[in-house]
């Protein structure tokens, strides 16, 4: 044999290797973000492709009525942004101002949260080597958050990097947008705000482009400044530029203020429809995550339940309706004393191993799934006593450095989980809790305070942030202005003069 094709069979088996690393690091992936009615289903395919595989106990069925339904709202929401997916005829002469933004509503994109807009296929990522092929390995109903991960766990980023990298996809709104700031991120994971801002720009370069950005504004300045993927004619240059360096005018576009806009560029009206053409033609999507994949309605059973006893938490991780699988070691040796032919060995020894592979990765996923829900409700205690104004700040450094597994583990396992408490039915993400100033104020306790506060104000005269602040203050909550202006805007509640304007136009229906 000469040494060239010596070298080029070493080469296939590394590229094999390789390749088999690839796919059982993505069945890793899934196995930890898998729910109950997810795992079982995984699990009874390989049984069905698998004959070293087999089932000794098929679990429960599933029969019961489900505790909770996601994506109810789809139609809605599909009807409500129909007229963003209608394509923009850029040669129509009858394309005016209206008519462009009829086909193209900025305010519509930068408030729609859903995510029904069918699937796609993802994108290769520059970190993977050429001869492999996602559309292959990828099932089409990959979650957008999985195939960031996907993308984040096979580039040659370090592990610290991936952690924050992990945590920001999983964190992601419905468009695949992250607004949390770089502080609150760090202080989640422990993690430097250098390496939390270094992360956001990588992430805004994996595929789709633009994940990360903290809203609207910001994805149209990645698009068309930053990432250099559009070119800006000429004509187009001075007024590109000074529109994505200034928050105020960016405002105005997404707000269709088009004479004040037109006033601040130095611009005709005609110039701002050519303008906004161009930007309709430059962006292929509205954000991120759209077109990604299609809303369904997803049916959410605990995957564990908890409760106290004798003061203590009791975790129980409900895992009846998975089936129970044994290995066919028996099959396997038959098999293998029988066969000569060494590719077919080669295949059967894989089957096999994949078949263990299978039976220990569960055995893991469960156990590593308890050892998380005990951290977190060994923290939790008095939520689970009194209900959620006594949860305590938690971040996810607390319980990976507790269980002493990675940060990125820990993430995906609390992505979709759900426990059973004595207050209700909670996704396990929903226990991690920010501290929000030094007297362990978290971010759910001042969420409700707003709430209240705003609930019991005049109609008439709302209170501002700096009111809310005082009233704040006044219970031992000391937080400052812009704090209180962020989480009321999180929450979508409207500043004291929308609130007022609001208030008047309903009396006067």
């Amino acid at each position: 044999m000469s040494s060239s094709l010596k070298i080029q069979q070493q080469q296939n088996l590394v590229l094999k290797t390789d390749l088999r690393m690839t796919l059982q690091m993505r069945q890793s992936i899934e196995m930890l973000l898998k729910n109950q009615f997810e795992l079982r289903e995984m699990i009874l395919e390989e049984v069905s492709e698998n004959p070293f595989l087999e089932v000794e106990d098929w679990g429960d069925d599933i029969q019961e009525e489900p505790v909770l339904q996601h994506g109810e709202e789809a139609e809605i929401a599909d009807s409500k942004s129909e007229d963003v997916t209608v394509p923009l005829k850029i040669n129509d002469d009858s394309a005016d101002m209206s008519s462009i933004l009829a086909d193209f509503d900025w305010e519509q994109i930068r408030e729609t949260s859903s995510n029904n807009f069918g699937e796609t296929n993802l994108k290769k990522s520059n970190d993977i080597p050429s001869d492999f092929n996602f559309e292959n390995t990828v099932p089409a109903e990959e979650s957008f958050a999985q195939s960031l991960d996907f993308q984040i766990s096979v580039s040659s980023y370090p592990e610290t990097m991936k952690d924050v990298l992990i945590y920001m996809a999983y964190n992601l709104d419905a468009r695949g947008f992250l607004a949390d700031s770089d502080e609150d991120i760090a202080l989640q994971i422990a993690a430097d705000v250098e390496t939390v801002a270094e992360a956001r720009e990588i992430l805004k370069n994996f595929e789709p482009s633009g994940c990360g950005c903290r809203n609207f504004p910001e994805y149209l300045r990645f698009i068309f400044i930053e990432h250099g993927s559009v070119d800006i004619p000429e004509k187009f240059e001075k007024s590109v530029n000074r529109l994505f360096s200034d928050e105020t005018m960016l405002d105005l576009l997404v707000k269709k203020n088009f004479d004040a806009l037109c006033g601040s560029l130095g611009i005709t009206q005609q110039e701002l429809t050519e303008l906004l053409l161009f930007f309709r033609s430059g962006v292929a999507s509205p954000y991120p995550a759209f077109g990604y994949e299609q809303e369904r309605t997803e049916y959410v059973k605990a995957d564990l339940m908890v409760f106290m006893r004798e003061g203590e938490p009791v975790i129980y991780i409900d895992d009846k309706m998975l089936p129970t699988v044994v290995l066919k070691t028996e099959l396997f040796e038959d098999n293998l004393k029988n066969v000569k032919n060494r590719d077919e060995r080669h295949f059967i020894k894989e089957k096999y191993k994949n078949a263990e592979w299978i039976i220990k990765s569960v055995s893991d996923r469960n156990r590593t799934l308890y050892q998380v829900a005990a951290s977190i409700f060994s923290h939790q205690k008095a939520f689970l006593e009194h209900g959620d104004k006594f949860l305590k700040p938690l971040t996810l450094k607390d319980v990976s450095d507790d269980i002493g597994r990675h940060i990125a583990t820990v993430s995906r396992l609390t992505n979709g989980k759900y426990a059973q408490t004595p207050h209700g039915i909670f996704e396990l993400k929903y226990f991690f809790v920010k501290q929000v100033n030094d007297n362990l104020t978290t971010n759910k306790r001042l969420e409700q305070k707003i709430i209240e506060i705003i609930e019991g104000e005049n109609r008439e005269n709302p209170y501002s942030d700096d009111d809310i602040a005082h009233i704040l203050s006044k219970e031992g909550i000391e937080v400052a202005r812009r704090t209180v202006a962020k989480y009321r805007s999180k929450m979508n509640i409207p500043l004291a003069r929308e609130r007022k304007r609001n208030y008047q136009f309903e009396v006067g229906n």
